[in-house]
């Protein structure tokens, strides 16, 4: 038999839960999110791990989900990224959250085999180029720009709802 982790895809063919494995969705939402704060600021995996002290092949397990990220160690990535430890929560599923605590809590522990991952829009080329951009404007600019795609995605919302 082989030793070590095996690959998300290994596991999945297997028909085996990913939490079972330690491979849970909120963990490659957290390593998602990771990845796309350090491509934003243009940071490769080395220079991040260097400045965590450990190697860039854990940086690529905690942004594949492979390895969970411990608390002081995500406050550590926080902070190297210039952002608040919510940002690597921001989009995950309250309400699958919620169900999961109220399932589990006879246990005393968080399973999250019941939320589904969902695709990250924040993984892409073109999400990396928009954030840049964004950023590369003044702050007035930038205030502007959100209030108009407010408006934009509220008139859509409102003619869908129309319908």
């Amino acid at each position: 038999m082989a030793r070590g982790r095996r690959k998300r895809s290994e596991i999945l063919e297997s028909g085996e839960s990913l939490a079972d494995n330690g491979i849970g969705p909120i963990d490659a939402h957290v390593g998602s999110r990771i990845a796309a704060r350090r491509k934003l600021l243009q940071l490769s995996q080395k220079e991040l791990a260097d400045r965590l002290g450990i190697t860039f092949q854990q940086v690529q397990k905690y942004e594949k989900g492979m390895n969970r990220i411990g608390a002081g160690r995500l406050f550590s990535i926080a902070s190297i990224l210039g952002v608040d430890i919510n940002y690597f929560y921001d989009d995950v599923d309250n309400s699958a959250y919620t169900q999961l605590i109220e399932k589990n809590n006879s246990y005393g522990f968080l399973r999250e085999d019941g939320i589904e991952q969902q695709f990250d829009s924040m993984n892409g080329a073109e999400a990396t180029m928009l954030l840049k951009a964004f950023y590369s404007l003044p702050p007035k600019a930038r205030t502007s720009l959100l209030v108009m795609l407010t408006s934009l995605r509220e008139r859509e919302e409102n003619s869908q709802d129309a319908q």
